[in-house]
This record gives structure tokens, C-alpha cells and sequence, in this order.
């Protein structure tokens, strides 16, 4: 999953730092990637990254949903599944909305936008995005999915693995042509960038916790499943940004699946350099827009005197590794403590000396992702 997170920021952070070269240039604008080029095509996809990161999420959160009616395991202590995304999620973006807001230099003008994203509101209050810190809308849906998602999953009750599929098969689909041909272009503001607009991409996810616990997806070494990644970047390639967009929650769930069931893919998503830095996804996520926006402006605009592709790819090829460089730190000082560490168990006991709450209840527990069928 670390690996596979790797892909996700990595592609998020060139599309961000691409577009802070043309922002530079003067010349942003929704097209800025089209008609320049396979390269910069390629990189103008990178905020795609955002969608597969809902799916490793609607992954990671259903699976023990999915082990427990699919393999009979353990039901999840929904008091210890919500406090463990209070304690690990909650901090460091609290920290980082609020250095973004400081930034701003408009205390006064965006406090409203401040306090509504502090609950993770902005978009349902204002039918916008939080103006200071763009990155925001992402978190407001991934809790919005967290507080559903132990009754979504309640999909998993269906008796039969093929009818279950396809019943979540059928969901995805529906869901995803509904956002994008009617939702997206003709719904209101206020459901723009929401759950009810990502919902395919958890759903995908979701999808894939089953087929997992299920045994169906699994780590088999196997090339066909190398070939199966290849046919799903080139279908993502096609699809993104296509009429045909509202197929890459399909796309997803193929990507993923391939890349568990492959052989080259799995072992180069499982280098540890490669995981240490997905595992850093979170800080990278909340860091790198704070970063680029302190970066010298003068160091911007020469990059931006570059011809166009030639800009985006040096100034890339220069500030990703610095971003991941500067965020290291970060994510050791704000990030690790609330990582079952001492900043986690600090909250844990302050809510239950304010709650009664049992000591039982809400413990953070580190548990394996892997199923008991993979070696």
C-alpha cells in the first residue's frame, strides 16, 4: 500500500509543482497541459493521484469490515475505529490548515473559511473549495467517507461472493456515470468535490478490501498481473479527463489489483525507498502546497523564462526531491508521534479522562494489513 501511495504523491506533487510554473509564467489556466506534448500531458494527469488515494482509502478502512463477514473474523470496535482517525488524522492537519492560514496574510478575511475547514465543512458552507488551502477538499471527503463507511459496508452482508461483486460492480459504475455526466457539470455547488461526486473511487476500494479477504486478490507473482497494470495505465491514460472518465474507479481497482498480483510491480513498489516515502504520503499531502507557496519567488520565474515543457520538467526534477527532503522532518516531529506513538496515546487518555470512557475502548491497535491466505 506504501508503494502504491508512492505513485499517488508522486503524481500529485509533479501536477503541483508544474502548475506553480505557470502560475509564475502568468499563463495558468484549465488547458495549461493540453496540446504541449505526450510529457506534459502526462504530467497535467498527476491530480488523478487525488482519486486513487480515496481508493487505498475505501481499502484500507473496509478491510476489516470485509475479513469479518467474508472470513468470519473479529467485528472492528467502531469506538476504537473512530478514535484511532481522530488521533492520527486530526493533528497534523489541524497544524498544517493553520500554517496555510498564517500564510495567507488574511487573518480577518478568511477566518470564516478557517473555522469552517477546521470541521471539514468548507465545501457543504460556501460551495467552494477552501480558498488558502485548496488541498483541504480532499480531507473533507475522506471523513466524510469515514463516518459512512461502517454502514456502507454493510454491503458485505450479501450472501454470495459473485452476486456481492456484482452488485458492487453495478454501484461503482452507476455511481460514477452519475457523477460525472450529471453531478459534476449540473449539480450544485455545494456537492462539487464532495463524497457524493468521489463516492465511485471509495466504492472501487471497497470493491477491492472484498475481493482481497475473499482470497481472490492476492500476492501470486505472476506477470499476467504485470501485463493487467499496463492495460490499466493505458486505460487511465485514455479515460482521464474523457468522456469515458466515468469508467477509472474500474480502472483503479484493476491498477491495484494487478500490482498486489504482480511480480515486477510488487517487488519495485516494495523498495524501501520507495515505501519509506509513500509512507510519508500524509505530510507530503499537507506540506508540499506550504512549501511551494515560501519557495523564492525570483527562483520560480526563472524556471518559468524556460520554453514550456522544458520549465515544468527541470523545475520538477528539482523541487520534488527538495519537497520530500523538507517534509522528512515534518513528518517525524508532527506526523510519527500520532502514529500509535506518544502524540496518539496523549489524546487517547485526555478523551477518556474527559469521557469516562473505559480503557478498553478506542486503544490504538497497530494491526497487519495482510490477509491470513498471503504468505
Amino acid at each position: 500500500m506504501d508503494g502504491i501511495r508512492f505513485l499517488a504523491i508522486l503524481a500529485v506533487l509533479v501536477y503541483h509543482t508544474a502548475v506553480d510554473v505557470y502560475i509564475a509564467r502568468g499563463t495558468f489556466s484549465p488547458g495549461w497541459a493540453e496540446h504541449r506534448g505526450m510529457l506534459l500531458h502526462l504530467m497535467g494527469m498527476g491530480w488523478f493521484g487525488v482519486e486513487i488515494f480515496f481508493s487505498l482509502s475505501g481499502f484500507i478502512v473496509a478491510l476489516p469490515f470485509a475479513r469479518q463477514q467474508v472470513r468470519g473474523a473479529a467485528a472492528p470496535d467502531l469506538g476504537r475505529y473512530f478514535l484511532r482517525r481522530l488521533t492520527r488524522i486530526e493533528p497534523p492537519y489541524i497544524l498544517a490548515l493553520t500554517a496555510m492560514y498564517l500564510i495567507s496574510r488574511k487573518l480577518w478575511q478568511f477566518l470564516p473559511d478557517y473555522l469552517a475547514g477546521l470541521v471539514y465543512s468548507h465545501q457543504y458552507v460556501f460551495g467552494a473549495p477552501t480558498p488558502f488551502a485548496i488541498i483541504a477538499w480532499s480531507l473533507e471527503v475522506e471523513v466524510s467517507f469515514y463516518i459512512l463507511a461502517p454502514w456502507l459496508t454493510r454491503v458485505y452482508r450479501i450472501k454470495g461472493n459473485y452476486r456481492r461483486w456484482l452488485l458492487q460492480l453495478l454501484l461503482i459504475g452507476l455511481s460514477g456515470y452519475i457523477a460525472d455526466r450529471w453531478l459534476t457539470p449540473h449539480g450544485p455547488a455545494r456537492l462539487q468535490s464532495t463524497l457524493a461526486v468521489m463516492i465511485p473511487y471509495f466504492l472501487a476500494g471497497m470493491l477491492l478490501a472484498d475481493l482481497y479477504a475473499s482470497g481472490l486478490v492476492r500476492r501470486s507473482a505472476q506477470m499476467g498481473w504485470d501485463v493487467a497494470v499496463a492495460g490499466s495505465v493505458i486505460g487511465l491514460m485514455l479515460t482521464v479527463g474523457s468522456k469515458a472518465y466515468w469508467l477509472t474507479p474500474l480502472m483503479i481497482v484493476l491498477l491495484v489489483a494487478g500490482i498486489v498480483g504482480g511480480r515486477v510491480t510488487n517487488w519495485f513498489l516494495r523498495l524501501r525507498p520507495i515505501t519509506l516515502i509513500g509512507g510519508m504520503c500524509y505530510t507530503l499531502y499537507l506540506w508540499h502546497e506550504v512549501l511551494l507557496a515560501v519557495a523564492p519567488y525570483p527562483l520560480k520565474l526563472y524556471f518559468a523564462r524556460l520554453p514550456y515543457v522544458t520549465s515544468s520538467v527541470v523545475y520538477c526534477s528539482i523541487a520534488v526531491p527538495v519537497l520530500i527532503a523538507l517534509c522528512t522532518p515534518i513528518f517525524l516531529l508532527i506526523e510519527k508521534p500520532f502514529m500509535n506513538g506518544p502524540g496518539s496515546r496523549y489524546i487517547e487518555n485526555w478523551l477518556r479522562s474527559m469521557t469516562g470512557l473505559p480503557q478498553g475502548i478506542g486503544r490504538t491497535v497497530k494491526q497487519p494489513l495482510q490477509s491470513p491466505v498471503i504468505p
